[in-house]
Formats: structure tokens, C-alpha cells, sequence
């Protein structure tokens, strides 16, 4: 990768930051594309939120993808918004054009296409710990797709509550939320056919933190999903091992998500496959 005077700006603004595989991948991406683009992470202070906001107008970067906590925070720096990130009320990536920002919301493709990617094709309940906004953009995937019972755990009640009146708004779907305990958990996940962690626990450099202690109560035709990619297998998805329960970890969203954020933001068609691969190659040299 060459960089020049003409070499077009993007990357990725969070805290912490030190865990993302974004800029190995996009720019591992961006070379097999041939592409003058380079994509830096920028660790962000919550209270410089809208200073890192107004860097990208000022610096003409071409945009950000926009990881925790900021996926909710930011949409009052933005000039419009999506539809979906509208409607699921968090964007993770913002496109500058000519000044003027844009948010868009790719979580919930990435993570419906990570399912395909999985052969997950049934899902009539959802569990979910944690209530941010990865875990509304998800929910909104799955309330359109058809699931028709959620339920949220989280340790802010109101988060929990506010995101379950959310996804009530769609048809035929059942929302409830719960402030987060050990003993609910174990309740709600006998019936569940998905639980999601979307938390951060269990990410990278806090390896060895779990969302929940148990997960003896789960169904054994529950499928276990941790948003966490870093690392490759988590403790939670070491536990759901343990239990022979199918598993998924964040890496097959992390590059559909991603793979769709640089379509936006380039015009050119990702390598996903390719994409993945890197990533991969990664997790085997460590």
C-alpha cells in the first residue's frame, strides 16, 4: 500500500479500541481492490464525541464505522440518517459526502447474512444480553424476518424496557424487558432458540470475563451467539462448547457488516471471502 497526496481517509472511531480487526481487514480489502484508501482506528474520549464528529468534515475523511458505545450517541452530530438506522435508532458507520454525513446502520444485514453463513434458519425466540445498539440493530433484523418472541437482559432496566417497546412496534412480535439476573437468565434461555451476547464482556484484553456464570438450563437445539471476536473463541463460547450446543462468534458478522461499510463508502464490490480469510489467518498466527 502506497499512500500519497491523494489517498482518501476513512476508519473507525470507538473506547476502547484496541481489541478492533476492522483496519487489518479493510485494508488487507482495500489492497486486493486496488483502491488509494487507507483505514485507521481512532480511540475516541466519550466527552470528544462531537469533536471526532466534525473531524471527519474537517479532515474530508470519506467516513467511519462507529463501534461501542457510540452507535446510539452519535446520530445527533449526523445531518440525516438511513431508513434503517432510523428505525433501529443506531448507526455504525457515517458517510461524509462533500461535507454533509449520512449514518447508516449495516449490523443487521452482517448479522442475517452471518446466519446464512451459519445454515441458522429457524428462529422464532431470541435472547439477548445486553440492550445497546448493536443488540437494537439485531433485534430489528429479526422482528422483520419473523421472530415473534425477544427478550432483553440487561443491568439498566430502563435500556432493557426501552429497546423491548421498540421491537414491539412490529407485528406479531412479543417483547419483554428484564433487569439482568442470573436466575431470569436461566428461566428465559430454556425457551430460546437464539441467545446473543451482546455485551462486551469477554473481549479482548478482558478475556476472561463471561455475561452469565451457567448455561446449564439451555435447550440442547439452542444456538449460542457472542458478538465478541477478539478473542476468536470467548469463555462464553468455550461454555456453550462444553454443553455440544451450536455456536457462533462475531467474526462472520464482523466481515458481513464490514464487507457492506465499504461498499457504502468505496462503490466497489468486497472480497468478502477474501475478507474472512484475513482474518482468519490472523486468529491462526496468535
Amino acid at each position: 500500500m502506497i499512500i500519497n497526496n491523494d489517498t482518501i481517509l476513512m476508519g473507525v472511531i470507538g473506547n476502547p479500541i484496541g481489541h478492533t480487526l476492522s483496519p487489518l481487514m479493510h485494508n488487507r480489502a482495500i489492497e486486493r481492490l486496488g483502491l488509494n484508501y487507507v483505514y485507521l482506528p481512532f480511540e475516541v474520549a466519550p466527552e470528544r464525541l462531537g469533536d471526532a464528529v466534525a473531524a471527519v468534515r474537517a479532515l474530508n475523511l470519506r467516513g467511519i464505522n462507529v463501534t461501542v458505545p457510540f452507535k446510539e450517541a452519535v446520530i445527533p452530530y449526523l445531518d440525516d440518517i438511513s431508513a434503517e438506522a432510523r428505525a433501529c435508532g443506531a448507526v455504525n458507520l457515517i458517510k461524509n459526502e462533500h461535507g454533509r454525513l449520512t449514518g447508516y446502520n449495516t449490523d443487521g444485514k452482517g448479522f442475517r447474512a452471518s446466519l446464512v453463513d451459519e445454515g441458522v434458519s429457524y428462529i422464532k425466540r431470541a435472547l439477548f444480553i445486553g440492550a445497546g445498539g448493536a443488540a437494537r440493530s439485531l433485534a430489528y433484523e429479526l422482528a422483520i424476518s419473523g421472530v415473534n418472541r425477544m427478550d432483553f437482559l440487561d443491568i439498566y432496566l430502563d435500556k432493557a424496557q426501552d429497546i423491548a417497546r421498540f421491537v414491539g412496534q412490529f407485528h406479531n412480535c412479543v417483547a419483554t424487558g428484564h433487569g439482568m439476573s442470573e436466575e431470569l437468565f436461566s428461566d428465559l434461555s430454556q425457551e430460546a432458540d437464539l441467545i446473543i451476547n451482546c455485551t462486551p464482556m469477554g473481549m479482548f484484553p478482558h478475556v476472561e470475563s463471561v455475561p452469565v456464570s451457567s448455561l446449564h438450563k439451555v435447550s440442547h437445539n439452542t444456538v449460542v451467539y457472542d458478538l465478541v471476536y477478539n478473542p476468536f473463541t470467548t469463555r462464553f463460547i468455550a461454555m456453550a462448547r462444553a454443553r455440544h450446543l451450536k455456536t457462533i462468534n462475531g467474526l462472520s458478522m464482523l466481515v458481513h457488516q464490514g464487507a457492506l461499510a465499504l461498499e457504502i463508502l468505496t462503490g466497489a464490490k468486497p472480497p468478502i471471502g477474501f475478507m474472512k480469510e484475513v482474518v482468519l489467518n490472523y486468529y491462526k498466527k496468535q
